[in-house]
């Protein structure tokens, strides 16, 4: 239980570990996004946890051709960008996660996915997608329609 000194707008803020912080432009509170998204997937007939999975599947394929694009379909694909060092959670005591990301691109409204190891870990422990305007922020009815893909 947070401190009631300590909120999850002050965590998921801006700071010297995250620039620009985890809920971008998004006036909701993190618990309205984290409501939101986790009703958005429970609708589609999914889990955090299997969301949690896709993103995995996609980023582990990208990390594993070394910097060449992956093909997820006709015209999405990933692609991972190698980055030293590690990054902490924003929540407490909840460790720290490795750089690097995997870029996934090629949907029909030009979007591009950014997924790291520390996103996959707050789908899947919190449900938390990040808020929008936020450069990290995945859509959770996009990844379901990855998953979809059969990969």
């Amino acid at each position: 239980m947070l401190s009631p000194k300590i909120t999850l707008k002050v965590l998921l803020g801006q700071s010297e570990f995250s620039a620009e912080g985890f809920l971008g432009t998004d006036t909701r509170t993190p618990e309205e996004i984290m409501a939101e998204d986790l009703n958005t997937i429970q609708t589609l007939g999914t889990t955090k946890e299997k969301t949690a999975g896709i993103l995995r599947e996609i980023y582990v394929k990208a990390e594993r051709a070394m910097g060449n694009a992956v093909k997820l379909s006709e015209k999405i694909s990933a692609t991972h960008q190698e980055a030293c060092g590690r990054i902490p959670s924003p929540f407490p005591n909840d460790g720290t996660f490795q750089k690097g990301q995997a870029s996934i691109s090629g949907f029909a409204d030009g979007q591009t996915i950014i997924i790291t190891p520390l996103s996959i870990h707050l789908i899947e422990k919190y449900g938390f997608f990040q808020g929008k305007g936020s450069l990290y922020r995945i859509d959770p009815q996009t990844v379901v329609a990855l998953g979809e893909l059969k990969l």
